[in-house]
């Protein structure tokens, strides 16, 4: 197996895994953003002072991830990266391919907490989750050598097949 793996940057290709489950990637990192959010961060909206004002939502990383504390103090963390450590099998259909490529698949997923200014010039708090998928195929897409085209060729069989 080829142990590179390369980010898929388009979203309309397709994945298809071992229970015959697809997803356009678009859809997939959809999904795998939403089981992340319920599971590291929190959603909460600040209700406005006055009647009719439109209130804002903020996410954040959950306090217990994001703080860490000890017996002088406690570390913030303003970012956390995970990655998955074991990749699942896939089939990745690219969009103008010739067909299925077969191969693993893994994620990885940062959250980074930003502090932004509303109009009053009140800072708050926001999470932001970015969410890679990644593949790499059981067989190299290009050839090993330049020289396996040629051998494969019916002309070079042929020389091959005289001597």
């Amino acid at each position: 197996m080829n142990d590179k793996f390369q980010p898929i940057e388009r979203d309309d290709d397709v994945l298809l895994f071992d229970n015959n489950n697809t997803f356009t990637v678009g859809k997939f990192k959809d999904l795998m953003s939403k089981q992340f959010q319920e599971k590291f961060l929190i959603s909460y909206q600040k209700r406005p002072a006055y009647r009719g004002d439109s209130h804002e939502e903020r996410t954040d990383i959950k306090s217990d991830l994001s703080t860490i504390p000890f017996d002088s103090g406690s570390f913030i963390c303003s970012e956390i990266q995970w990655k998955c450590i074991k990749a699942v099998n896939c089939k990745l259909l690219k969009v103008g391919s010739g067909g299925w490529q077969e191969g693993k698949l893994r994620m990885q997923a940062k959250v980074v907490n930003s502090y932004y200014e509303n109009d009053d010039y009140k800072k708050y708090n926001k999470a932001v989750l970015d969410i890679c998928i990644e593949f790499s195929p059981d067989r190299p897409t290009e050839p090993i050598s330049p020289l396996d085209d040629i051998r494969q060729s019916e002309e070079y069989k042929k020389l091959s097949n005289n001597n």
